[in-house]
C-alpha cells in the first residue's frame, strides 16, 4: 500500500519511513536509484521554484532511469513524494558545487515515499 493511500485511509498513523541504500553501490536497494539523485539536485536558476518552496515545501518529483528494469521491460520511472528546500551553504552544497561549478544552490529532497510507476 502506498504512503498516499495509507494517509488517505486515516486508518493508520505513519510515524516514519525506511529505505535501504546499498553500501557497495550507494543506491536505493529496491529501485536502484542513486542516493545522491534522491537527496540533492544542483540548482542553476529555479527562482520561481525557490519562491514556491518557501510557501509550501511539499513536492512530487519524478525520476527515470534506463539502467533499472521497469515493470514492463528496460527503463523505470519513480514518483517521489516528500519535502524540499534550496540550500546555499553546508556540506551538501559544497559537494554539489564541486561537481557542478555553475550551481548556485542545491535542491535537497527528503523523501516520504518512493513508488515505481513504470
Amino acid at each position: 500500500m502506498s504512503l498516499y493511500e495509507l494517509r488517505r485511509s486515516k486508518q493508520y498513523e505513519v510515524v516514519g519511513l525506511l529505505t535501504t541504500v546499498t553500501s557497495d553501490y550507494d543506491r536505493i536497494s529496491m529501485q536502484g536509484v542513486r542516493r545522491i539523485l534522491l537527496e540533492q539536485q544542483p540548482v542553476g536558476g529555479m527562482k520561481t521554484t525557490e519562491a514556491n518552496l518557501q510557501k509550501d515545501n511539499r513536492v512530487l518529483a519524478t525520476l527515470g532511469s534506463r539502467e533499472v528494469l521497469g515493470l514492463r521491460g528496460p527503463g523505470a520511472g519513480f514518483l517521489i513524494i516528500g519535502t524540499a528546500k534550496i540550500s546555499t551553504s553546508g556540506d551538501q552544497y559544497d559537494l554539489i558545487k564541486k561537481k557542478f561549478p555553475w550551481a548556485r544552490a542545491v535542491l535537497e529532497i527528503a523523501a516520504n515515499s518512493i513508488e515505481q510507476t513504470i
